[in-house]
């Protein structure tokens, strides 16, 4: 599955902390999750309606645990907003574990003419990170560094 930033519906929901930002996420499945979890998180820095996806970039990560891996991704996606600076309005997730994550995103680089950038975040932190299944699928809470 392709989650896009202009597919309907929210992705993540803003939660209350008290100097940074706090994301919860739900999702039927795992891997709609990590899209969903990334494209929340963009949204947060970058304005994802006017980023096109014109070119798809391989993402490939390993981890100790799926918290873990949770974390590593968003830094990736964030890394890569900042010093590519590429921004990716679609991502798909194609397979992930308890320890390990294949995945592409498809966006193009910032052109700070077209792209409107609005927070800077600094690092997704391990501060509160969850990550678990519910009876209706996957439930995560993130904390980004602001």
């Amino acid at each position: 599955m392709v989650t896009r930033a202009r597919d309907p519906g929210p992705f993540v929901r803003e939660i209350e902390h008290t100097a940074d930002l706090g994301l919860e996420v739900e999702a039927p499945s795992l891997p709609l999750l990590f899209e969903r979890a990334g494209l929340g998180m963009l949204a947060l820095m970058i304005d994802l309606a006017a980023v096109e996806p014109r070119e798809r970039v391989a993402i490939a990560l390993a981890a100790d645990d799926r918290e873990a891996l949770l974390h590593d991704w968003l830094q990736h996606l964030l890394v890569r907003l900042q010093a590519g600076p590429f921004a990716m309005s679609e991502l798909a997730v194609e397979e992930v574990s308890e320890r390990a994550l294949r995945a592409w995103g498809a966006g193009e680089r910032v052109d700070r003419a077209r792209h409107r950038l609005y927070t800077e975040v600094k690092g997704v932190t391990y501060h509160q990170l969850a990550l678990r299944e519910t009876a209706g699928g996957w439930w995560a809470r993130i904390i980004l560094d602001v």
